[in-house]
């Protein structure tokens, strides 16, 4: 029943060089995910993604449809045109994979639209309709299953048994590996709903579907097994050296009663599908590998008309996302120690007992500790700041992070961090440009009276940085005499 599947999933267990006890359940739901990831792809290779590890960035434009703000008032649909950036990519976590290989399946496509004033919004789509499992909990139980059974495993193995009880999930693992002729002649779905909204404020859930002009197009088995190991990208240099690449940009609405929370199930084909616009994409992107590093795609980086459904999965995976971004750094080790030796700086914190003011000094990605995502080297609230109830304060805002913006504000305690922004639990505590951030070396100061007294988290606003680690504790005390920094 399994022979389908079985050979590909063994294969991905035997890449894992990791020890099973990284899937220890004191973990975040997010930190499980990406260790999984990790582990299957035989370990770290740092430069690349966890998943989607081989890709291309290529730029271009998108034209709105008629009749596309209908459905949604986002600026792209509004504008004549508006830039595109897109990334191409296999689903495995290996680098060197091979591109006919069972295992770069599902394919990526991501676009992001640069919106005025340096804003954007993305689109995040693979080439299976429908996601393994509906939510973060049972994607955690697959890839942990995955990397139980092996190859002397017992039947039923860990993955024979999550898979009899999940249909969704062995669906995706059955279902035909098909080889494109080109990345440009795959089909792609954004599986997540979202919650489209026009200028009259209706509000229509849908999900993205990414179809290339002209239909997809796919190789016979035996054409496949002979193409070389990087063909797909080596095609699409060529075919865009003679022409562009034409995508249009639909969304399959819903009908009443069809789940919004749950991607694994496949709206039925009868669905109404509106046409958004068509991306035109011209050239590959110079100096790839670096643009590749720092862009972050993301799928809850939204724009106005464009917004979060009842689906649980989009920020879960904003939050591995963030987590990915330690894996593509310049290895580092000494940098790496240092921020595992972080000791609180006396300088970061000032005051003047008469005139009861406090200022310190908050920096984004200090150190390479979480990959970078960490306040003053210390993540998960392992740095506190003390302050007395009233004292006038000012937090200094600076990102010193090379490759990410980020941003911060006060918030009121919740564990996990939200991976969205929210309203500030202090009126004025917060940084600008909160969901987009600022990039490196830029810098902003948050200006408020601390009060009322309470437990509070510093948290970067940036869509998942919060929910992988980035925060601090503040603490308004109506004991504190004097302003305090504690390392916990």
């Amino acid at each position: 029943m399994f022979a389908s599947w079985s050979f590909r999933v063994g294969l991905a267990c035997s890449l894992a060089c990791y020890p099973l006890a990284l899937q220890g359940q004191d973990k975040s739901l997010q930190q499980r995910i990406a260790d999984d990831f990790i582990a299957l792809a035989g370990g770290v290779h740092p430069g690349y993604r966890i998943a989607h590890a081989k890709g291309v960035i290529v730029m271009g434009t998108f034209a709105p449809s008629r009749g596309a703000t209908s459905l949604s008032r986002a600026p792209h649909l509004v504008a004549a045109s508006t830039p595109v950036i897109a990334r191409y990519s296999n689903g495995s976590g290996v680098p060197d994979l091979a591109d006919n290989s069972p295992y770069a399946v599902p394919r990526g496509l991501a676009l992001r639209f640069q919106l005025p004033n340096g804003a954007y919004t993305d689109i995040v789509a693979n080439s299976h309709n429908g996601f393994v499992v509906g939510t973060g909990e049972d994607f955690a139980a697959f890839l942990d299953a995955a990397l139980a059974t092996k190859p002397d495993s017992k039947h039923p193995s860990p993955i024979e048994a999550f898979l009899g009880t999940h249909p969704a999930a062995l669906k995706f693992v059955t279902d035909p590996v098909r080889v494109p002729v080109s990345f440009a002649t795959e089909l792609y779905y954004g599986n997540d709903a979202f919650i489209f909204v026009n200028a009259q404020n209706v509000k229509q859930p849908g999900r993205y579907r990414l179809v290339p002009i002209g239909g997809p197009k796919y190789l016979d088995s035996a054409t496949a097994a002979k193409v070389s190991a990087n063909y797909l990208f080596d095609e699409l240099r060529r075919r865009l050296a003679k022409q562009p690449v034409k995508v249009r940009v639909l969304v399959q609405l819903a009908n009443p009663g069809d789940p919004t929370s749950d991607a694994s199930v496949v709206w039925p084909d009868d669905r109404k599908l509106v046409e958004l616009g068509v991306v035109t994409l011209t050239t590959v992107a110079p100096d790839n590998a670096e643009v590749s590093r720092k862009l972050q795609f993301n799928p809850i980086f939204l724009s106005d008309g464009i917004q979060l459904s009842d689906d649980p999965l989009p920020p879960l995976r904003s939050a591995v996302y963030a987590l990915s971004v330690a894996n593509r750094r310049p290895p580092s080790p000494a940098a790496a120690a240092t921020a595992q030796q972080q000791s609180v700086d006396p300088t970061w914190l000032s005051f003047d007992t008469a005139a009861k003011t406090v200022r310190f000094q908050l920096i984004a990605g200090l150190t390479g500790l979480n990959g970078a995502l960490n306040f003053n080297g210390f993540r998960d609230g392992q740095l506190t700041l003390v302050v007395p109830v009233g004292w006038q304060t000012e937090i200094d805002f600076r990102n010193h992070d090379g490759v990410l913006p980020h941003s911060a504000e006060v918030i009121a305690p919740q564990t996990p961090p939200p991976a969205l922004p929210g309203d500030p639990a202090i009126p004025r505590a917060f940084t600008l440009k909160l969901a987009q951030g600022l990039p490196s070396e830029a810098t902003d100061d948050m200006r408020f009276a601390a009060q009322p007294a309470g437990e509070y988290l510093i948290v970067c606003g940036v869509p998942g940085h919060g929910a992988a680690g980035m925060w601090l504790r503040l603490r308004v005390s109506a004991t504190a005499t004097i302003p305090q920094l504690l390392g916990n």
